[in-house]
C-alpha cells in the first residue's frame, strides 16, 4: 500500500465481509508508520449465498465459478431456444448463432445479478431472478439493446437525424434524458465506488426505452422527418446501453 501510495493518488482495496477486521488494522498500522490514508478506500462486500444458505467450503456446499457459469450458459441456451419461435425479426439464428447469444447472456446474467446489488448488502444468486428476460437482469437489458440494432438493420437506407424538434411526446423526451444521464451515472458511479448505481441506470434506460417502443411507432412513424429523427433515438439508446453494459463487463448481444 505504501508503494501504491508513491504511485497513484487513489488505491481502492477491495475484500469480503469476514476481512473487514484486517481492513482497519491495515489502515491503523498504515497511519501509524506516518501514511495519509485519505487516499486509500475500502470496499467491503457481503457474501454471495445460494437459496438454500451460505455456501462453506468446509461443509462442501461451495460452488466453483466455472460450473456457476456453465450451468448459466446451459440455462441461457434453454431459454433462447425457447424463444426463437417467438421472435419478430426474420432473421434466423442458426446453432452458432445461439451458443454465442447463450454464452453472452448466461455469463451476463451472472456477472450482472451480483454487480447490481449494493456491496453491504448480502447476495443471494437465483436462477430464476438473473435470467429473467421482464426482471431487472442482464438478459432484460441485454434485450434492449439488441432489438435497437433490429430496428436500426430494418431501417434500410433511412438515415438517423438527431432533430429533437420532432420529438416531443413525453415517451421520447424521457428517453432522451435517460440517454443522456449515462456519463454522469458512470461519474458517481466510480467516485462513490458503488457500480450497482450503474446497473440500476440500465434498467431505467430500458424500461425508458420500451415505453418509447410501445406508444411511438418509428419505421412507420407518419412522415419522414419524425421516423429519421426516432431512429437517431433508437441510435443513441442502442451506444448508451451498448457502453454502460461495456464499463459492467456485461456484453450486448446484436440479436437474441
Amino acid at each position: 500500500h505504501e508503494w501504491k501510495f508513491d504511485n497513484f493518488d487513489r488505491a481502492v482495496t477491495v475484500l469480503g465481509e469476514d476481512h473487514k477486521l484486517q481492513a482497519d488494522q491495515l489502515q491503523s498500522a498504515l497511519e501509524l508508520l506516518g501514511n495519509d490514508t485519505d487516499q486509500l478506500a475500502n470496499v467491503i462486500y457481503s457474501y454471495v449465498n445460494l437459496p438454500e444458505g451460505k455456501m462453506s467450503t468446509r461443509k462442501g456446499t461451495g460452488v466453483q465459478l466455472d460450473d456457476l457459469l456453465d450451468e448459466a450458459i446451459a440455462r441461457a441456451r434453454e431459454e433462447v431456444e425457447d424463444r426463437v419461435e417467438d421472435r419478430l425479426r426474420d432473421d434466423e439464428l442458426d446453432e452458432e448463432d445461439i451458443e454465442r447469444i447463450a454464452r453472452q447472456v448466461g455469463v451476463g446474467a451472472v456477472r450482472y445479478d451480483i454487480v447490481s446489488k449494493q456491496p453491504t448488502k448480502g447476495i443471494t444468486f437465483e436462477w430464476e431472478q438473473a435470467l429473467d428476460f421482464e426482471a431487472q437482469s442482464a438478459p432484460y437489458v441485454q434485450y434492449v439493446h439488441a432489438r435497437c440494432c433490429g430496428i436500426l438493420d430494418e431501417a434500410g437506407d433511412v438515415e438517423p437525424v438527431a432533430d429533437t424538434d420532432y420529438l416531443t411526446t413525453d415517451a421520447e423526451r424521457d428517453l432522451i434524458r435517460a440517454v443522456a444521464r449515462l456519463p454522469g451515472v458512470i461519474d458517481e458511479a466510480a467516485e462513490d465506488l458503488e457500480p450497482h448505481q450503474l446497473a440500476t441506470y440500465t434498467r431505467e434506460l430500458a424500461d425508458r426505452f420500451n415505453t418509447f417502443y410501445r406508444e411511438c411507432p418509428v419505421l412507420t412513424a407518419d412522415d419522414e422527418d419524425t421516423r429519421a429523427a426516432r431512429l437517431a433515438l433508437v441510435a443513441a439508446s442502442k451506444h448508451a446501453m451498448a457502453n454502460a453494459l461495456d464499463v459492467l463487463g456485461v456484453e450486448a448481444p446484436t440479436s437474441m
